[in-house]
């Protein structure tokens, strides 16, 4: 692949991330009516792991070297795929409407940049730029604007309840706390080992809230 190609992969890493990402709860909403949350979410985990696996052999990908660097990556599992998608899930499954889930988990971002400016005038090693700021601030503006037709039309207002807003914001909890814990933890490593790590340890914690 020349460096062209690369340039345009990486341009494009953007627009990707946000096509995967956000297609989550639209699975989520479809495969909901017709599935518990954590077997769906465990049947997922398995089938990641199973195009992983090969992809790592043929490949001949090295896997972290430090026996911490597992266990590291194992947390940041069990928080964003075990903790994140089982609280969205298990929210949306108890009659949320997943617009709303997905505003409740959207506030992450903001939630992570504050976390890093207060670290940072502690004397952390990380700083949000006003520019960073304004960007946290308009996609937020964003996503509210997206979601708000849902509001209007009163679809999810209508099926909020304690409990599914305690795993929406259990799953908001989650996902914040694995990215900065990542952030602080985990070393640079291939994205596919990582990630088979990472399944692996969120299907571990799983399995007994499907059986359940």
């Amino acid at each position: 692949m020349t460096d062209s190609q690369n340039t345009a992969w990486i341009k494009a890493m953007p627009a990707v991330f946000v096509l995967i990402w956000s297609t989550g709860f639209i699975v989520a909403r479809y495969g909901m009516p017709y599935a518990p949350p954590f077997t769906f979410l465990l049947w997922r985990y398995f089938f990641s792991i199973l195009c992983f696996l090969p992809w790592i052999v043929l490949a001949r990908v090295a896997w972290p070297m430090e026996r911490k660097q597992f266990l590291h990556l194992a947390v940041t599992g069990m928080l964003m795929h075990a903790g994140y998608l089982g609280g969205v899930w298990a929210a949306v499954k108890a009659g949320m409407g997943s617009g709303l889930s997905a505003l409740i988990v959207g506030i992450q971002p903001v939630l992570t940049a504050i976390w890093l400016s207060a670290m940072a005038s502690g004397g952390g090693q990380h700083h949000v730029t006003r520019r960073q700021w304004l960007g946290l601030l308009l996609g937020f503006v964003g996503l509210v604007m997206v979601v708000s037709r849902k509001f209007v039309q009163g679809t999810p207002l209508d099926h909020v309840t304690p409990q599914n807003m305690a795993w929406a914001v259990m799953a908001l909890l989650a996902i914040t706390t694995g990215t900065l814990y990542q952030k602080r933890f985990v070393k640079p490593c291939d994205v596919r080992t990582a990630n088979t790590v990472q399944l692996t340890a969120a299907a571990a914690v799983t399995i007994p809230l499907a059986w359940l």
